[in-house]
């Protein structure tokens, strides 16, 4: 019996360190998207509303998922954290900034980048239940 509950305790340790890893932001995506070219990903891309992608995520993950994962977006969007992999944007709204999302970008273009900075980005959306991404994303001028 000991040695089950170690195995048990072993394999819930990963799965849960499993979740962590999945929520995070940052890592590298292999999607589809890397087939396209940045102007081909800017001529599929919807606009994202950020504020109404949160409400519809707080009411319904579900939905969500399934309304935005997969999808091309373009934001517009401030920048409130740059980290070596990506960077974080969201919208301030009476001096709080919130609604957030995780933009993965190339080194060269995280290095070019400063804290409040207002940037839009074009990517492939990634849901995460913690914090969304775009993945694959670029700059646009």
């Amino acid at each position: 019996m000991g040695n089950l509950t170690r195995r048990n305790f072993v394999l819930g340790s990963l799965g849960v360190a499993s979740m962590f890893g999945l929520a995070a932001c940052g890592g590298n995506a292999t999607t589809e998207s890397q087939e396209l070219s940045q102007e081909e990903m800017l001529e599929q891309a919807e606009e994202l509303d950020l504020e109404a992608f949160h409400e519809m995520d707080s009411e319904n993950e579900a939905k969500a998922k399934q309304e935005y994962d997969g999808k091309i977006f373009r934001c517009t969007a401030i920048i409130g954290d740059i980290n070596p992999t990506y960077v974080r944007v969201g919208q301030v709204i009476l001096g709080q900034f919130c609604n957030t999302l995780c933009v993965e970008l190339s080194e060269d273009e995280l290095a070019s980048l400063s804290k409040e900075q207002e940037i839009t980005v074009c990517g492939k959306f990634q849901y995460v239940q913690v914090e969304s991404r775009l993945v694959d994303a670029f700059i646009v001028e």
